[in-house]
């Protein structure tokens, strides 16, 4: 049975990395988001909507490469036996997808601003921001767990938590990140920019890393007959 001073300690050590992973993620995500708004601006066709999506996605590539590193690195301390590439490929993997499907809504689906003004619906609004990031939360991260527990059931007991606990995890994470990233103008400098990106990014890491570690807690290694097994 582990001590209760080393779960605390593994679950401050997954909350950090997680952090550190999503914000080095966001950060690199901000900056190709600002760089693709600076050369192309709104985009106005269909041709300039799958140029942003594309660098998004490339966003995601490395976001996930970020995430899948810093999370493997304390996982590998509970969950020996997992393959470092296994789990980085299927971070990478749901991070691009990610990308793909965040990106969907405000490129295709969302009204432009000439539209959504003659509605009643304030697209704008950050309750309404923050109700829509929580619903694509759960689904993202829903998924975002299903991706990972390809890999964490040939590893892992009841490994079946994992996708719950990242469906509650990236609805409170994705909320801060969609929240923050609105809060910004066109008016708003560089600075002010990046301050809501880090503050967003590091608030969406540490809630991703909170309620997922609580899970990371419970659920229980294989022992190496039953990896042996299972792959």
């Amino acid at each position: 049975m582990n001590h209760p001073k080393n779960s605390q300690k593994l679950w401050l050590q997954w909350t950090f990395n997680c952090a550190l992973g999503e914000l080095l993620g966001i950060g690199v995500a901000g900056a190709i988001a600002f760089t693709v708004n600076h050369l192309v601006g709104e985009p106005q066709n269909i041709s300039q909507k799958l140029l942003i999506l594309s660098c998004m996605m490339v966003a995601g590539l490395i976001e996930g490469s970020f995430l899948g590193f810093f999370q493997w690195k304390v996982l590998s301390k509970k969950f020996t036996l997992i393959p470092q590439k296994s789990w980085m490929l299927s971070t990478i993997l749901i991070a691009v997808l990610g990308w793909f499907l965040g990106m969907l809504p405000s490129l295709f689906l969302i009204p432009t601003e000439s539209v959504s003004s003659e509605s009643s619906f304030n697209f704008e609004s950050l309750w309404v921001i923050a109700f829509l990031s929580i619903g694509m939360g759960l689904v993202l991260g829903a998924i975002f767990g299903l991706f990972q527990w390809f890999v964490f059931r040939k590893y892992a007991l009841r490994a079946t938590q994992w996708i719950w606990a990242n469906a509650l995890g990236w609805a409170v994470g994705l909320s801060w990140i969609y929240v923050f990233a609105s809060i910004p103008t066109e008016h708003s400098s560089i600075y002010f920019n990046v301050a809501m990106g880090v503050l967003g990014g590091l608030l969406g890491g540490l809630s991703v890393g909170a309620v997922t570690g609580i899970y990371f807690l419970k659920i229980k290694p294989k022992s190496e007959i039953l990896v042996k097994q299972s792959i």
